[in-house]
């Protein structure tokens, strides 16, 4: 079962964020559906974890690699059946939460049977990324959607399967804008409570690393011309670090504003915030992390 800084703890944390974000009690029973789905799944299929000798090996390897700033890059393939049946429930899960959305959703099922009847019995994140610019190409399902589905789905996987590498992780020797585990770009991060470092966590692996306060983790600018932020009046725990050489942002939470009791579910507070994201996207900032949170239509001015 999952443990540690990701699923455990997230009622609590959802019921925090209903606290903290004006706009997240509408959607906030369709995220504790989802995130209970993912908990009593991988309490009944574990799936695969990385070997013992393995992780160690794979550690080691990391800890070169980031002495000179560079990402692992280990993605490993997924077994086929496990991602289309945790990505079928979560659909029928929406589908459940939402019924005008039953249509939609019958063509996304038929396009994940068509994709993956011919698979091999591990599938490359690669080819799943395909299977997701098919269905926004070939269905009606929107930008936004299958950026949650692809996430929560491809996240709750890797994350168990990688957590024991990303708890041993040297990441204090490592600098760059990258995961170092899994090479992902990160979409969110953290101010911590204690100290008012600055933390990313990739979005795909859970893997958290300090980073430079004044730094684009996308380009790598340190000029402060160029780097800024803003939040939502009456919501600025929501950072929107932005970027002017590149064009990016990231949406950074600052800890010190609320007290907590253990780690943070930062994978919420992202949902929670996608107001911060649409006013990014109307700002002309584009996510550094490749997740498409907005719709274009909803960009455009009315």
């Amino acid at each position: 079962m999952l443990d540690s800084f990701w699923l455990a703890g997230y009622e609590q944390e959802i019921e925090r964020c209903k606290k903290l974000y004006d706009d997240f009690s509408d959607g906030a029973d369709y995220v504790k559906s989802i995130f209970n789905l993912l908990d009593q799944y991988f309490t009944k299929n574990p799936g695969a974890v990385v070997p013992a000798e393995l992780r160690i090996s794979l550690a080691e390897e990391a800890t070169d690699l980031m002495r000179k700033d560079l990402s692992l890059r280990f993605r490993p393939d997924l077994e086929t059946n496990l991602f289309v049946d945790l990505f079928n429930k979560v659909c029928e899960e929406t589908v459940e939460n939402n019924p005008v959305l039953k249509p939609v959703f019958k063509d996304v099922n038929d396009k994940i049977g068509s994709y993956f009847s011919d698979k091999a019995s591990l599938v490359s994140l690669d080819e799943i990324d395909q299977f997701r610019q098919l269905l926004i190409e070939e269905t009606a399902i929107e930008n936004d959607m299958a950026t949650f589905l692809f996430s929560v789905v491809l996240s709750s996987i890797y994350r168990r399967q990688l957590e024991s590498i990303a708890e041993v992780l040297r990441t204090d020797l490592y600098e760059g804008g990258d995961c170092p585990l899994c090479g992902e770009k990160p979409h969110y991060g953290l101010l911590r409570a204690e100290d008012g470092a600055k933390q990313l966590e990739c979005w795909l692996c859970g893997t958290r690393w300090v980073h430079t306060r004044v730094k684009c983790p996308y380009c790598s600018s340190e000029e402060r011309e160029e780097l800024g932020y803003f939040t939502i009046e009456g919501q600025d725990i929501c950072r929107v670090n932005y970027c002017h050489s590149c064009s990016c942002y990231c949406k950074i939470f600052d800890l010190r504003q609320f007290s907590m009791d253990g780690d943070v579910v930062l994978a919420i507070h992202n949902l929670a915030t996608l107001t911060n994201d649409l006013l990014a996207g109307k700002e002309g900032l584009k996510p550094g992390s490749g997740l498409q949170w907005v719709n274009e239509v909803d960009l455009e001015d009315k």
